[in-house]
């Protein structure tokens, strides 16, 4: 019996590719909420910067920092 030439993807070659992009995917993601995490975080030190330095700026116009 001759075998005939395959035609076409496999079950399983389809499952694998699928579970490959399903990784990159859910990769992608998992970078993309650090990103937004690190921004808030940034967010947040920036603000209490500011937070900081207007306070420092209103007691030394008051005489009460150097």
């Amino acid at each position: 019996m001759a075998r005939k030439a395959q035609q076409g993807v496999t079950l399983i070659e389809v499952l694998a590719a699928l579970v490959v992009l399903a990784l990159g995917l859910f990769s992608a993601a998992a970078l993309q909420w650090q990103a937004l995490h690190a921004t808030d975080s940034a967010l947040r030190a920036t603000q209490a910067v500011y937070a900081a330095q207007e306070a420092y700026e209103r007691a030394r116009l008051n005489g009460v920092a150097p």
